[in-house]
């Protein structure tokens, strides 16, 4: 999955363009919401739909999004049919661990920190769900005889 996680994060934008240039977005979201087999014209269309865009423009984005291996893509006569190679679920998973690891390489107290001061006092629900996956992952931890597990 690490060649599908684009390199740079861009944490001012929204959604998607955090790591997707905004075609790439949006031809993504199109992709991951038809849920099919798409051609080009297909995006096209719909984006067109919206604003004006050269059939071209939507052509190479395809292609690079295939070539990053967000889409997978294969001819049948003349014409180029895409599919997501990976779920939009799996895609965002991969993104967050990818800037998590990086931020905790460098700065893990600053980031721990951070993440419990976001956590609300009032936030009974996320702090829930927090300690039953500690729970959980400490629970593993035992099962494989792992001594710092204990605490």
């Amino acid at each position: 999955m690490k060649d599908r996680i684009p390199a740079e994060f861009r944490p001012g934008m929204q959604g998607l363009d955090k790591v997707l240039g905004k075609l790439e977005s949006e031809i993504m979201e199109i992709v991951w919401r038809k849920g099919c087999q798409v051609s080009i014209r297909d995006i096209y269309a719909e984006i067109q739909a919206n604003r004006k865009i050269a059939y071209t423009t939507v052509m190479t984005v395809m292609g690079r999004l295939a070539a990053k291996n967000l889409l997978q893509k294969w001819p049948v006569g003349n014409t180029y049919y895409f599919l997501p190679a990976v779920t939009r679920d799996e895609f965002t998973r991969s993104v967050v661990g990818k800037v998590m690891d990086s931020l905790l390489d460098d700065f893990a107290d600053a980031t721990l920190a951070h993440f419990v001061q976001r956590v609300q006092k009032d936030d009974r629900e996320t702090i829930r769900k927090l300690e039953e996956m500690l729970a959980a992952h400490k629970e593993d931890l035992q099962k494989e005889g792992n001594p710092d597990a204990t605490d």
